[in-house]
């Protein structure tokens, strides 16, 4: 081969390389922005993190949407640039007794992605006064300081209506209980299932909660006391049901068998009255027990020992409009594997349910209804 042509083969060799090189797809990274504690924070909550992934210029543009006169009350360490960044957001515990909210636009060269943004109000973990209506709420005293009382609503129906209320214990990261009603119009609509774990229950201070990306170490899956299925009105209020206050280290053999069981058979109850009132709780030690309370980590969280449910129960309050009639019942299963859904064995009253849990509930329903509902377990309502 002549040198000409040894030079001309190597420019093509060139021609061909810069072609492919130009004409090879790149896959552009989508633009993605988002808060790295989720959209509503709670009233203590002092900044936040919004994250923001992008090849493009971006700048952002913020509306203050309430309340009134409480404009410009965050402050966001950049508003502009280009590529891929981390802005910080400050903004100071909330001091008022209404929520504060805005809205971030983030505008890119290609598009715009909408966020809007809440920080509770003060009063959404002290001012309790609105309760008395809430049949499901058993008798509770919150500290505020080690025991957290925490109401969350349901998005679906314009945050008018509940979804469901828990007593957080601080000190070994679980819920004593969660309570909430259920019918058809809060368990069905077009919500499904988020899975959107590693959020925190922005009613409680974010350092007293787990961060729950991972789940437990042993064989303890996450388990809701408020199950996800429950709650498919909107993504929203499916999304609610993932916050750390509402998880248990539940044993697998127990969650996704029998417990499962369970779950299905009190939504069936719950289509077949007007309204069925639940508090599902977890037990560590009965009245005058001495069981032994063993402790689990959360693997995304190593550093908190959380306590172990030596037994889990329901306890049901049925509603039917058409005859006015309340019928009641407490189903208690030990924490241990086990399959099927409920038996007549795992059924108890109301009364023997406050004797084994020095609980009272049902306190909000009339006295003399509550007297005859929860020292009996009539069977016929109940399908046994």
């Amino acid at each position: 081969m002549t040198k000409f042509a040894q030079i001309v083969r190597s420019l093509v060799v060139v021609v061909v390389a810069v072609c492919a090189s130009a004409c090879t797809s790149v896959p552009r990274t989508p633009n993605q922005a988002y808060f790295n504690v989720g959209d509503v924070v709670g009233a203590d909550k002092e900044y936040q993190f919004l994250a923001i992934t992008t090849e493009e210029a971006w700048h952002i543009e913020v509306e203050y949407t309430t309340p009134e006169g409480e404009s410009d009350w965050c402050q966001f360490s950049a508003t502009e640039g280009k590529g891929n960044t981390t802005i910080t957001m400050t903004f100071g515990a909330n001091p008022l007794t209404v929520e504060r909210a805005l809205t971030i636009t983030i505008h890119f060269t290609s598009e715009d992605i909408v966020l809007p943004f809440t920080q509770r109000a003060t009063s959404n973990t002290t001012d309790n006064e609105d309760l008395s209506g809430w049949l499901e709420l058993p008798a509770f005293e919150a500290d505020g300081t080690r025991t957290y009382f925490s109401k969350h609503m349901l998005s679906s129906k314009g945050n008018r209506e509940r979804s469901f209320s828990l007593l957080y214990d601080s000190d070994i990261y679980h819920s004593h209980w969660v309570a909430y009603p259920l019918c058809s119009g809060n368990m069905n609509g077009s919500g499904n299932r988020q899975d959107d774990w590693g959020i925190f229950d922005p009613n409680i201070p974010t350092e007293k909660q787990l961060y729950m990306k991972n789940s437990y170490y042993g064989n303890y899956d996450r388990g809701h006391l408020l199950p996800s299925a429950s709650r498919l009105g909107s993504n929203e209020d499916n999304y609610k049901t993932f916050y750390p206050t509402n998880m248990s280290p539940q044993l697998s053999g127990l969650n996704q068998q029998k417990w499962a069981g369970i779950e299905n058979q009190v939504r069936d109850w719950a289509e077949g009255c007007d309204t069925l009132y639940v508090v599902t709780g977890s037990v560590f030690r009965t009245v005058g027990g001495n069981e032994t309370i063993s402790y689990t980590n959360c693997r995304s969280d190593n550093s908190k020992d959380v306590a172990i449910p030596n037994y889990y129960y329901k306890a049901l309050l049925q509603y039917r409009k058409s005859s006015n009639t309340y019928q009641a019942l407490a189903i208690w299963v030990p924490h241990k594997a086990a399959t099927g859904g409920a038996t007549l064995n795992d059924v108890i009253t109301i009364d023997k349910l406050e004797e084994r849990t020095g609980m009272d509930f049902f306190p909000n329903l009339q006295d003399a209804v509550e007297n005859a509902v929860e020292g009996k377990v009539e069977n016929i309502y109940w399908g046994f």
